[in-house]
């Protein structure tokens, strides 16, 4: 006889786990994350909202790995997140700073089993911040518009 024994068999479990058959485009869902907050988004319940919309799940990857700096993580491959953070804080002209935006994200998103490419770079210096605009086309075709300011720029 144990310490506590009929008290045992009346005890329920603090949590339900839900386990959806939901399938996306790859067989796959994500859990929705708020990138904002730093933080899974919830339902009224404290529920963690997962997705299986292919648009979300893609935006999803794109945005984790643009939050997320190469080689910060041990648990992440090499080729996995961006650099680019390092190219704001050379001192280089714009025009250089521009050019390597471009081949930053690029080389950030394309390893990336989901992504097939991305295209229609821009990048847009307004005062003193630069604004980066591009869209991503998935391996599923379909494709997500970015726009985001990346950080200062520091004219030298």
């Amino acid at each position: 006889m144990g310490i506590l024994p009929s008290l045992l068999s009346t005890l329920e479990p603090a949590e339900t786990i839900v386990q959806t058959s939901a399938e996306g485009p790859y067989g796959k869902t994500t859990f929705k994350f708020d990138f904002e907050k730093g933080d899974f988004e919830t339902d009224v319940l404290g529920n963690v909202i997962s997705t299986s919309d292919p648009t979300e799940i893609l935006e999803q990857v794109v945005n984790k790995i643009l939050h997320d700096a190469r080689y910060r993580y041990l648990a992440y491959p090499n080729d996995y997140g961006n650099e680019i953070q390092l190219i704001l804080e050379q001192d280089e002209p714009y025009e250089v700073v521009e050019c390597e935006l471009k081949r930053l994200y690029e080389e950030a998103l394309i390893y990336h089993p989901l992504i097939k490419s991305m295209t229609n770079f821009t990048a847009t210096l307004e005062g003193d911040e630069i604004l980066c605009e591009f869209d991503v086309t998935g391996m599923n075709g379909i494709q997500v518009h970015r726009k985001e300011v990346v950080g200062e720029w520091k004219a030298i």
